[in-house]
């Protein structure tokens, strides 16, 4: 089985994966967790300091280290004799909100996007190929004053210095913009919404857990 945990940023992905992970183990499950690993990356400063220069690059380092981190959980599976639950904190699924965004912006240009494209395409048609579509795509959403203050709260410094208009585009090509529900629809099996607002993470997992009705 694999999970998707998704949602803009700030809306608590990484803080209910690691729960229901643990949750899953306690239930006798085998459970690989694929973190959120852009927090990593070399290009994230760079990203929201000077995002027309470095969107198109570090787009696309985050995409391709999501994409490797597919192909490690894929591999583990085809050599296991035990029934896996891959959760994800954000796929690639994920990726092409942000990279249509900045091309909206014009922080990615046009002929870069295309290029952009091209190779998102080629990873999307991998996953529908080998049947690895997410069994579930849990959509997290709370409201953006809750978001904001969130990423304030953990205060990384790249999301504090931060516009608070990204965070505003962001999360209304998250939960407003049909195009991109069609999306996660069309690229897992099963999606569901999550509404976390004025909830704890405890009964945000419980829900999620009661849904894929293990």
């Amino acid at each position: 089985m694999r999970i998707v945990i998704s949602g803009t940023v700030g809306v608590g992905k990484s803080t209910t994966s690691e729960i229901l992970i643990k949750k899953l183990k306690e239930k006798g499950f085998k459970v690989n967790y694929l973190s959120e690993e852009t927090v990593n990356s070399p290009y994230l400063k760079h990203f929201y300091s000077k995002p027309a220069e470095w969107a198109f690059v570090a787009q696309l380092d985050f995409l391709m280290e999501r994409f490797k981190q597919w192909l490690i959980d894929e591999k583990e599976r085809e050599n296991s004799l035990e029934e896996i639950i891959t959760v994800y904190d954000r796929h690639f699924i994920d990726d092409y909100i942000f990279a249509e965004l900045h091309s909206i912006k014009e922080n990615i240009s046009q002929i870069n996007s295309i290029v952009y494209q091209t190779v998102y395409k080629e990873l999307l048609d991998k996953l529908v190929e080998k049947e690895t579509k997410p069994d579930f795509l849990f959509l997290l959403e709370a409201d953006l004053d809750t978001i904001v203050e969130r990423l304030n709260k953990r205060g990384r410094e790249a999301e504090t210095k931060t516009n608070t208009l990204y965070w505003k585009e962001l999360y209304d090509s998250y939960y407003l913009k049909p195009k991109f529900k069609h999306h996660f629809k069309k690229y897992s099996k099963k999606f569901i919404k999550i509404d976390t607002e004025n909830k704890n993470p405890e009964q945000i997992v419980e829900n999620i857990i009661s849904k894929m009705k293990l």
